[in-house]
Parts: structure tokens; C-alpha cells; sequence
């Protein structure tokens, strides 16, 4: 076990934070990563709006891949009354715009997005394919679309769109579902009428996870259709179902997984058992130009200063207090407690650290670092089990605007182990991906980051520190979104090497110069 000095005794949490380039969402009424109704249902969309059966004698949900429907419409006079205007225009364009306020929308409606349009390797954003007016409305839920090392981004995966007639929501059938990282949720509320026949104690779930997270938390739990994410991305579960006069039914529909302001998480490989090479998340405080604290200050947050004990009144003398106590959301707070009991995060982190932030009353605090993984066993599935190899992650539910937060990883220790590790960031903003670095991002050409231990100690001079990226967010635009602004650090831009210090350097350097601030 990773041997540790705590002001106070060591308690789990968790959180997440990451980096990439400039990002704004498309235009759309509403922000589509801005209303996470956790454990709740959404329309009927992209492999989960039907169903498919195995006999000639099963029930079908409605939908399904042969009931596409794609819209003509312009969102217009004639669209339907229950959908929003796009306020940065209601007519599809003769081109795919470029533009930050644009960018992740299909302007020229042609169900491909952003297809001419320049971006920076590690970037991700969210995207929306067909009629933009259509865009955060009940039902339509954003893709993700990820920048390549050539410049160019991917198509856009995931989510439900107006090209598959999101806007119709549709929730008898098998539907898409929403929920917060964290937080318990009953698969069976994404069968709509689907599930209505099922002979009992034949339904079945099954959880795909986003590509990287690994291991894949287990379906089950005090029900069989249980099931609690710990990471942020798209799942998709698959259910099925005996027939009464025999055979199955079985259909698709996606999980989305996020949650509001800032959340970076991070990854690396561990060794079988509890011991392995050991990681540590660090948050510096926005605009804030001191120097680093491996072990941590009010400046930086990470795993001595960050978690649920370090908040329990008394609070620790070096504990993050970035933000006035008592302000109103969505101005940035040190404390919030949600009226909506779920939408409370903290409360439903693993290892006992929710029962802990629960019992104190407050809400969760901003920052907060709700897990510290020391060491883990990747064959362990249960995510409430101490073993779970669950990410770090640190979150900050109200971050303020056009303020940049600066991302750092720190290698700990290898723990006498001998094998590399790989650390992968991700920065969410909003719920969507703004930004996969380390595998991405780097070196020219592209090549991931490395930790190599040698001799089986640590690093040599010193423990490496990685300084990451820095991230700020946006005023909200005109069409109701905001986004964020992801820049990764580099030694040398041009080559595109990452920034890698000690632990001493670190401790009396901040890095270079925040970027200039955002543009209103």
C-alpha cells in the first residue's frame, strides 16, 4: 500500500480535469450539457429508439433502425410546436461555419459536422447532425467529435439527433437515458413500454462502457438493473427479455454520463493487487500565479488537502477556499447544496466518502478531489468496492468565466514497480469532452506520454510532474451555450513536447504565463 503523510486520516473521494484546445458548443436554445436530470429518461434516438426481436412471435418496442426518421424540415413556420427556435438562425445554411459560436453544429444540415473545419490534436467537442433549431431540445442529446493528429475532426459518435428524430421524444420504447457520475440508477426506466411483457425474472442488462473506461463498472447490485458510473461519456446498455409464448426481445439505448461545470479526470494502468505505480491528480486555483505544491496548499488541489476530511469543520489550514461561501449559483461558490437531492455528486461517491459528505449537509464543495486511487485491482468490477480502479477526478460544479485553471499530474511513487504508465486526461466541461491528452496530443510525431520508472525507484531527479493544460470557460453566447477553452502545455509548441518538470522545480515555479484572456 502507498505509504502516505495526511494532516489529517486519509479518506477517498473523488473527481476529474484535463486539457485539448479552443472550444465553444454550437448554437442551440439551451445548453445541451447544462441540465443533467440524473437517472432520467430522454427519447427515443440512435440504436435506442426500438427494438429487435429473436422470435417471429416476440414484441418489438416502436422505432427502431427502420423507423429513422430525418427531417426535411427547416425549423421554421411549419416545424412542430413543441420545438425550440434556434436563436442563431432557424434555416439550414449553405455551409458548415467555423466559427466558435458554430462549431460541433451541422450548419449545412447535411448530417455531417464541423467537415471542413480546422482543430487542434487532444481537442474534443460536442456535436449535434441535423436541423441546429433542434439542439438541447427534450430528447436530442450532443455527440462527441474528437480532433485528429492531421488537424481534421472525426465524424460525430454518440448521442441522439435530428436526423434520427430526436425531437419526437418518444419514451415508450426504449429510450435514451441521463445521469450524473456517481450516482445509482435503474436501467429498466430506458425500456419505456419495451419491457411491459417480459416474462419475469428473464430481463437482462448489459453495460458497454465509453472507449478508456476500464474496467467497466458490473450491472447489478440490490437490483438487477442497477448500475453506477463513475466516469463522465456515452454508454450503451443492452437489455433483453423472455417472450411469453418463448423467444427474446431485446433492444439498444445510451446512457449519458456528465455533470455540470469542471471535471477532470485521470487515468493510467495499474498492476494486479492493491500496490502499483502511483498517480496524483492536481488543480491549481484559477488566475492564481504561485507556485505548485506537491503536497498541497490553498493554491492547488489534490489528494492532501482536497478531500472530504480536509473540509470537515474544523477545515484544514491548506484546504482550497477559492470561492465566497454562500454565493448564488451559477456564480462560483465554495459550498452548494442542491434542492434536488441527486444532483448533489459528492453524495453518491464510492468507498463511503458520499455517506460522509451526506451526513455533514452542506453540498459538496467547490473544489473537491472525491477520489484519491493509491492503488487498485483491474480485475475488480464492483464499483463500490475499495479495489475498483476508479479514475481520480476533481470537480468545481460552478467555475467562474474566463478564468483559467491550470491542470498538473504528479508521479508519486512506482512502488517499486518496473512497468511504464501512460496517463490519459480528460477535461469535461458542462458534461461534454473538451479535451483527451497524454495518448493524444503530443510529440510530432504524435506519441503518448510516458512514465518510466528505473531501477525500480522513482524517477530519476526527482518525482516528474507534468504540467498539463489550461482550461477556462466562456460567457454564455448568443445561442445560450457557453463551452470552454482547453490549451495544452508545451516545452516546445511547434514540436509539441510536453512539459515535463520535478517535483522541486515545480514547488518553486508556477510554468509559463497564463494565455491571454478570453474574448467576450
Amino acid at each position: 500500500m502507498r505509504r502516505r503523510r495526511s494532516l489529517k486520516p486519509l479518506v477517498y473521494v473523488l473527481a476529474g480535469f484535463a486539457a485539448g484546445a479552443a472550444i465553444a458548443a454550437g448554437c442551440s436554445a439551451t445548453s445541451p450539457g447544462n441540465n443533467f436530470e440524473p437517472g432520467k429518461g430522454g427519447s427515443g434516438g440512435e440504436g435506442g429508439s426500438g427494438g429487435t426481436t429473436e422470435s417471429p412471435t416476440s414484441s418489438s418496442g416502436m422505432g427502431g433502425e427502420g423507423g429513422l426518421f430525418i427531417p426535411t424540415d427547416d425549423g421554421g413556420a411549419d416545424a412542430p410546436p413543441d420545438v425550440v427556435v434556434n436563436p442563431c438562425g432557424t434555416k439550414c445554411g449553405p455551409t458548415e461555419l467555423c466559427d466558435p459560436d458554430h462549431l460541433g453544429t451541422d450548419d449545412d444540415c447535411d448530417g455531417e459536422v464541423d467537415e471542413a473545419c480546422p482543430c487542434a490534436a487532444g481537442q474534443a467537442n460536442p456535436c449535434f447532425k441535423g436541423d441546429p433549431s433542434y439542439r438541447g431540445t427534450p430528447g436530442c442529446f450532443d455527440g462527441t467529435m474528437k480532433c485528429s493528429e492531421n488537424g481534421s475532426w472525426s465524424s460525430c459518435k454518440g448521442g441522439v439527433h435530428a436526423t434520427e428524430g430526436c425531437f419526437l421524444n418518444d419514451t415508450n420504447a426504449c429510450h435514451p437515458m441521463q445521469t450524473a457520475p456517481f450516482v445509482n440508477v435503474g436501467l429498466k426506466e430506458g425500456t419505456g413500454n419495451f419491457s411491459a411483457d417480459a416474462v419475469p425474472g428473464s430481463e437482462t442488462w448489459t453495460v458497454t462502457c465509453p472507449e478508456g473506461v476500464s474496467p467497466c463498472p458490473a450491472v447489478g447490485g440490490a437490483s438487477s438493473d442497477d448500475f453506477k458510473p463513475l466516469q463522465s461519456g456515452e454508454y450503451t446498455v443492452t437489455y433483453k427479455k423472455g417472450l411469453p409464448g418463448g423467444g427474446t426481445g431485446m433492444c439498444t439505448y445510451p446512457l449519458i454520463v456528465g455533470a455540470p461545470g469542471l471535471r477532470v479526470e485521470l487515468e493510467w494502468e495499474h498492476d494486479l493487487g492493491d500496490d502499483g505505480v502511483d498517480l496524483d491528480l492536481h488543480l491549481h486555483e484559477p488566475n492564481n500565479t504561485q507556485p505548485w505544491a506537491v503536497l498541497g496548499k490553498s493554491q492547488v488541489c489534490t489528494w492532501s488537502n482536497c478531500v472530504f476530511s480536509d473540509f470537515d469543520p474544523p477545515a484544514s489550514l491548506n484546504a482550497p477556499q477559492w470561492f465566497p461561501a454562500n454565493a448564488t449559483p451559477p456564480n462560483p461558490v465554495a459550498w452548494y447544496l442542491d434542492p434536488v437531492f441527486e444532483k448533489n455528486t459528492c453524495y453518491f461517491a464510492p468507498r463511503g466518502v458520499g455517506i460522509l459528505w451526506q451526513q455533514l449537509g452542506q453540498g459538496c464543495h467547490n473544489p473537491r478531489l472525491d477520489l484519491d486511487n493509491r492503488g487498485c485491482d483491474p480485475l475488480e468490477t464492483n464499483p463500490d468496492d475499495a479495489d475498483f480502479c476508479a479514475p481520480e477526478n476533481i470537480n468545481v460544479d460552478f467555475p467562474p468565466k474566463n478564468q483559467w485553471f491550470r491542470v498538473g499530474v504528479h508521479y508519486y511513487s512506482s512502488d517499486g514497480k518496473m512497468y511504464d504508465v501512460h496517463p490519459t486526461i480528460k477535461v469535461y466541461c458542462d458534461g461534454s469532452l473538451a479535451a483527451e491528452l497524454g495518448p493524444k496530443g503530443y510529440y510530432d510525431p504524435e506519441s503518448p506520454i510516458t512514465f518510466t520508472p528505473v531501477d525500480g525507484q522513482n524517477l530519476p531527479g526527482g518525482n516528474r510532474f507534468w504540467m498539463v493544460a489550461d482550461v477556462a470557460f466562456r460567457e454564455v453566447n448568443q445561442c445560450g451555450t457557453r463551452g470552454c477553452v482547453v490549451k495544452p502545455l508545451y516545452s516546445d509548441e511547434a514540436a509539441k513536447t510536453p512539459l515535463l518538470t520535478y517535483d522541486d522545480i515545480a514547488e518553486q515555479n508556477f510554468g509559463p504565463p497564463y494565455p491571454p484572456p478570453l474574448a467576450p
